[in-house]
């Protein structure tokens, strides 16, 4: 049986999710309409994000199977999901009582039963239809949940929406806007207390801890808040061409080139930044594979601009960068948002997606080859003119002597 559980704060009162419950009413509405787009009746949304966006529902559970469950005749979505998080849930979404659902504790762990089955039995109560859409790629289905889910619900093939939700979160609202210009002034701060860190003898760790403290404890006005890629990219080394390395046990000494690649976090929304910082003189080519870098970057900013191509931003670096020698194949940027990558645009050859207003992106410069290695980013949002930083780094090479 299906159980359903409400909490309340510590002063019995509901606590207040992101947004307002208008807002999120606003989203399932819109998804609604690209569900009948689809001919879709009812759909099982597993990525935890996209449960965040539809819902307000902030934990970190999705280690284990959970759904916002979408009816196209029902304005609310249903959660279903482990009986523990539905406290969490109760108290960080907008929804009612009534629509937080759970399943048993036996399910958790077990080698002979499943999550899947009495998620599966839930919907199949609630509708005959077999225009079923589930996100394939959640990360808890899995083959065997699939067929676990098939069998429970009688339906022999889904339809596949994933990135369905993701076509409604490339557009940012105004406070969706806000929260990633907060999250910007945390990331300012976070990449200064690096550089100020680093100094010959000072321990990878301590500069690391130095960098998180800031991302959590954010500026005096704007707390910073956790995020699923908390902790930064930081690849040490002459060159320093890891591309997803942490720190490790070492200290630092003259000639160590460090890639830090962090993002801080206001309400799951998060705005990234990158540079790579020398101790000492940098080489010769370091210092010109930092000038390609950012005059490819610069090219391809200035590009940025609503009615443009995402390919066409692609074609501005490569313009500019392309003739300077130095090899880079992986793509030079994404939407970014909700949760990190929110799964829209590619700064990529072929992806022809038309840039509008209020879209933001990750806009990376990362050189990860055998001799060479930097990296330049920055979050940009769109605007009726054209691209604006949310951040306010020095854009020439940082040094420590």
């Amino acid at each position: 049986m299906i159980a359903f559980a409400i909490v309340m704060n510590k002063d019995g009162e509901m606590a207040m999710p992101a947004f307002s419950q208008d807002e999120y009413r606003a989203r399932v509405s819109r998804l609604r309409k690209k569900m009948a787009d689809r001919g879709i009746d009812a759909l099982l949304v597993l990525e935890e994000s996209n449960l965040n966006y539809l819902t307000g529902y902030a934990g970190y559970s999705d280690y284990v199977p959970q759904v916002a469950l979408i009816f196209q005749d029902e304005e609310d979505p249903w959660l279903i999901m482990r009986e523990l998080d539905t406290h969490g849930a109760a108290v960080e979404s907008y929804l009612p009582e009534s629509r937080i659902l759970s399943y048993a504790e036996k399910y958790i762990g077990s080698k002979e039963l499943t999550a899947w089955q009495p998620i599966g039995e839930f919907v199949r109560d609630r509708t005959k239809s077999t225009r079923i859409g589930v996100e394939i790629s959640g990360k808890m289905l899995g083959l065997k949940g699939y067929a676990a889910l098939s069998k429970s619900l009688g339906v022999a093939e889904f339809i596949d929406a994933d990135g369905l939700v993701s076509t409604l979160k490339a557009i940012k609202s105004p406070a969706e806007l806000t929260y990633m210009e907060q999250a910007g002034k945390i990331v300012d701060r976070a990449m200064k207390e690096a550089q100020g860190m680093i100094a010959v003898g000072v321990r990878e760790c301590d500069v690391a801890a130095a960098v998180q403290h800031a991302l959590t404890s954010g500026t005096p006005e704007i707390p910073g808040g956790p995020g699923p890629i908390s902790m930064p990219n930081m690849a040490i080394g002459s060159p320093a061409n890891q591309c997803h390395s942490k720190w490790g046990d070492g200290a630092y000494k003259m000639g160590c080139q460090t890639n830090f690649e962090m993002g801080a976090f206001r309400h799951r929304y998060v705005c990234a930044g990158s540079r790579s910082i020398f101790l000492g003189e940098p080489p010769a080519r370091s210092r010109y594979v930092h000038e390609a870098c950012r005059d490819g970057w610069l090219a391809a900013f200035e590009v940025l601009r609503p009615g443009v191509k995402s390919s066409d931003v692609e074609r501005a670096f490569r313009r500019e960068f392309g003739p300077r020698g130095v090899r880079k194949e992986s793509r030079i940027g994404y939407s970014i948002g909700l949760d990190w990558v929110d799964g829209g645009p590619n700064f990529m050859e072929g992806d022809e997606t038309e840039i509008l207003p209020n879209m933001t992106f990750h806009l990376l410069i990362g050189i990860w080859e055998k001799t060479d290695g930097y990296i330049f980013s920055e979050t940009v949002r769109i605007t009726e003119n054209g691209a604006k930083s949310l951040i306010s780094l020095p854009r020439e090479m940082l040094i420590n002597y």
